[in-house]
């Protein structure tokens, strides 16, 4: 043993194999790490900010994805499960150890820096084969991050038709504003009609009266309807995490009419995509494994594991020159083969394989049970739709109908022959049949967006 070799050429030594070491660890590391589509930084959602004068429904989309609370708790499942799988792929990996450490006894009381007193050692251990739990862990893990990576999508979808139907809210309250608003201007000029024909002894005061009634109850209508207005940003603002004050203004959308695509498309499509059906078949795929994993239990376990370890401090510290006959003095390995019968164990084992039975059973159930319970949601989203479409040609036509009856009652009350009432009625007519088209488009475009949904499609 060289005791005369400089200390700084000891340190130097010691160095060198911790450095190696913990490059070697470092380097598993980085190969081993899958890649990934999500990010794994934490999720600020910092509040976007509105510059522009007014809002597509595509911006307001993405203001709701950026601050959303529901999507940022998403990411964080997918990126959970992404770390869960890398732990389980880690079952195939060696595991390096580096360990030191100072110790003082009875014998060896002094502070003194010599291999009496310190020790470090390096040691690799792997256990390739545990008849199949690491494969099994690694699936389970791997239908995990599927189903947290639907969880996203189904988070995602949920949020978008909930800004459509709130976007939608907002430009049909402004429609039905307008027209309320054109309403009370219509019924106004009736007041000032009948005056003037009161004036000139050709209609009775109860006239007059009537037409007041017939304003002060537009004029509650058109204070609702900025009350509904208000409510309606107020809601908008919420979905996009935004000041619920915040005077936001937002573009109209093009209406284009389609006809109804076939139910059986729609339906098979649903069947195909829907995030809750894949992640039940995840959920499927994982209590197959848990299942897999009782038997494996129950059965002898055949286990291989490896080691091999070096005691660093004699090169390090005790300036042992690195050669054949020192690394073989101060180094050993070890390989384990390991055969275990399970004897009695009380029956857990077995009981842990019905439940396991139980819940699979209970998936399967769940499965079928949602493929109902989407069959339904198709069906009544797919109905919902036909009608909305066919409400656009029936109001429209409606709107003619009484916008003629409208002008003829008019036309005869300026003339003497009919009463006031049948102007107001008429009136009456026009103004709901307007708001009866324009709520049947909106309702088009949100029957649309939730078929879209239903099937498992971005409704944008």
């Amino acid at each position: 043993m060289n005791l005369l070799r400089p200390e700084s050429e000891k340190r130097r030594t010691g160095e060198y194999i911790m450095i190696a070491s913990i490059f070697i660890v470092c380097t598993i590391i980085e190969l081993t790490t899958p890649t990934f589509g999500y990010s794994t930084a934490p999720n600020n959602h910092t509040l976007a900010t509105l510059s522009e004068d007014s809002l597509t429904l595509e911006r307001c989309i993405e203001i709701a994805l950026k601050n959303s609370d529901e999507i940022a708790i998403a990411e964080g499942n997918v990126t959970k499960a992404n770390i869960n799988l890398k732990d389980a792929k880690s079952g195939f990996l060696p595991e390096f150890h580096l360990s030191g450490g100072y110790n003082l006894n009875d014998i060896y009381d002094r502070l003194e820096w010599n291999e009496n007193h310190y020790s470090l050692s390096i040691s690799a251990s792997i256990t390739p084969f545990t008849s199949g739990r690491t494969f099994i862990n690694v699936a389970k893990s791997r239908a995990a991050l599927s189903s947290a990576k639907e969880g996203y999508h189904l988070t995602e979808i949920t949020l978008i038709l909930d800004i459509i139907r709130k976007y939608y809210n907002l430009l049909e309250a402004s429609e039905l504003l307008k027209l309320k608003k054109e309403s009370l201007a219509q019924k106004r000029k009736h007041l000032e009609f009948a005056k003037v024909q009161f004036d000139l002894g050709l209609v009775p005061k109860s006239d007059i009266l009537k037409a007041e009634v017939d304003v002060a109850n537009a004029e509650v209508d058109s204070l609702q309807s900025g009350g509904d207005l208000k409510l309606a940003h107020a809601e908008l603002n919420n979905v996009m995490g935004i000041s619920l004050d915040n005077p936001t203004k937002i573009k109209p959308v093009e209406f284009i009419k389609e006809e109804p695509p076939n139910f059986d498309n729609c339906l098979n499509e649903a069947l195909e995509t829907r995030s809750e059906l894949i992640q039940q078949k995840a959920s499927l795929s994982i209590k197959k494994n848990n299942l897999r994993l009782a038997q494996i239990d129950r059965l002898p376990t055949f286990t291989i594991t490896g080691s091999y370890n070096v005691y660093a401090d004699k090169f390090a510290f005790a300036g042992l020159p690195i050669n054949q006959a020192n690394w073989n003095e101060n180094t050993d390995w070890r390989v384990g083969i390991e055969l275990s019968f399970p004897i009695f164990d009380g029956g857990v084992k077995g009981r842990a394989i019905q439940v396991a039975k139980i819940d699979l059973n209970e998936d399967n159930l769940n499965y079928a049970d949602l493929e109902k319970e989407i069959n339904l949601e198709v069906k009544l989203a797919y109905l919902n739709l036909v009608t909305a479409f066919k409400k656009i040609d029936l109001t429209e036509k409606q709107v003619e109908s009484t916008e003629e009856s409208y002008n003829a009652a008019l036309g005869r009350y300026k003339t003497g022959v009919a009463p006031i009432t049948e102007v107001i009625d008429a009136g009456v007519a026009l103004s709901n049949s307007k708001i009866n088209h324009t709520k049947a488009i909106y309702g088009y475009l949100l029957s649309k967006a939730s078929l879209e949904k239903t099937m498992g499609q971005l409704p944008y």
